[in-house]
């Protein structure tokens, strides 16, 4: 299984210390936010790791201008919550002592190889299991994703992020990370000249200052980065580089609505770790639930557990659409929700610039599906799931019958029992 990023702080006054954990950490998903020799000015240096809402400290103790209890005590109150891993040139009983009562995660000493990564591996293992609430001081992040295109991943993504920040007190925020070409600056109308390639580019110095100079303001409560608009900026993301990014966000939001844009892109696999819930958005034509079909698969074969994935169904009609069940036995996979069609709604939104109102019928269920992930966010009791009125109990019109038929048939085999994608 493969390790989760996560961003650390070095203070290493040692030079056998240093070069040590440095060769350890160049072979794993591990960012150095921060660094620096002496950790005399604890103030300033608990404020820069404030700052930079690192997973870890690693800190040679020589020099601390504070006792060691009250240090890590005040790293613990920081709001990323980070480890304290205790270098020290060798083992000293009394040292190893003092540093776990202070509250240290882990004493280590050379060599470092080993220790120090198992140390990273157990760490990042520990903050990745269960997203969200069981992650201290970290965020949950809702992605949604278009199984092919049209299929509405960029409206959901920002009515429920506009929703979400309107129900919530806190700070959400609203990312496009289709790299390909992504709307959201567009619909949401930013004048904002950064994007998430500008945050992509400059992680080496990112801090909480450096992120509130790229994000533009919509409203009290919503955060807004959109995807770059100039051709050339639209690159994929280096390998770790998204995932760093989603980390780091997660320090600075308790929700984040994310774009993907149609498909499976690099982003959105560079994302799994660190994403509470993907939102796969389909419809019910018999290709589109093929390829809805073939996204689960992927995203599940990288990783991705099936209690992760939300299937929703949008533009379900309002005469003649398929029983729910034949859509899942179609899809090999549970329906969490199913959308109306409401085009014309869509269309006036649109032209006039602005979102949907939440009087129209596909506004009302997508406010519904922001006020369930609001609600889990808050740890509070979820409310149903979305059920447009347009499932409905007569069974599937014949054409759409012949085509569930005829997809079934020549649906690919089931997968490995290790990737099985049946019903929960």
């Amino acid at each position: 299984m493969s390790m989760a990023p996560l961003t650390a702080a070095l203070v290493i006054s040692s030079r056998q210390l240093w070069e040590q954990a440095h060769a350890c950490i160049q072979n794993l998903p591990v960012r150095i936010a921060l660094e620096q020799n002496e950790p005399s000015d604890a103030d300033a240096l608990l404020d820069r790791i404030e700052r930079h809402r690192v997973d870890v400290v690693l800190i040679e103790v020589k020099g601390l201008s504070l006792p060691l209890d009250e240090f890590v005590h005040r790293v613990h109150d920081t709001a990323t919550q980070p480890a304290v891993f205790v270098l020290h040139p060798e083992a000293n009983a009394q040292q190893i002592l003092e540093a776990l009562r202070a509250g240290a995660r882990e004493f280590l000493y050379p060599p470092l190889t080993a220790t120090l990564r198992e140390a990273f591996e157990g760490l990042s293992a520990a903050r990745s299991k269960g997203t969200g609430a069981n992650s201290p001081g970290l965020g949950r992040i809702m992605g949604f994703l278009s199984a092919r295109g049209g299929c509405g991943a960029t409206t959901f993504a920002c009515h429920v992020g506009v929703e979400a920040a309107r129900r919530s007190t806190q700070r959400t925020l609203l990312a496009d990370f289709d790299l390909d070409a992504g709307m959201l600056r567009f619909l949401m109308k930013s004048k904002n000249t950064w994007s998430v390639r500008d945050a992509l580019d400059n992680l080496h110095r990112m801090d909480s200052n450096f992120w509130d100079a790229l994000v533009s303001k919509h409203g009290t409560n919503l955060d807004v980065i959109p995807a770059p608009d100039d051709l050339a900026a639209r690159r994929p993301a280096g390998a770790q580089e998204v995932a760093h990014l989603m980390r780091f966000i997660r320090s600075l939001y308790p929700l984040t609505v994310v774009d993907f844009g149609r498909h499976i892109s690099p982003a959105a696999l560079d994302s799994i770790p660190e994403i509470d819930t993907l939102y796969v958005l389909s419809a019910s034509e018999g290709d589109t639930l093929g390829q809805t079909r073939d996204c689960i698969r992927e995203l599940r074969e990288r990783g991705l557990e099936q209690s992760r994935i939300q299937v929703l169904l949008n533009r379900m009609p309002e005469r003649g659409a398929p029983e729910q069940a034949s859509l899942e036995d179609a899809l090999g996979f549970p329906v969490a929700g199913c959308f109306s069609s409401d085009y014309v709604a869509l269309y006036d939104a649109w032209s006039e610039g602005h979102l949907l109102p939440g009087s129209s019928k596909l506004g009302r269920e997508l406010n519904t599906l922001a006020a369930a992930i609001v609600a889990r966010v808050k740890g509070e009791q979820v409310p149903p799931p979305v059920a447009a009125a347009a499932v409905a109990a007569k069974g599937p019109a014949t054409g759409l019958k012949r085509i569930l038929s005829f997809f079934q048939k020549t649906a690919s085999p089931a997968p490995e029992p290790g990737i099985a994608i049946g019903h929960r």
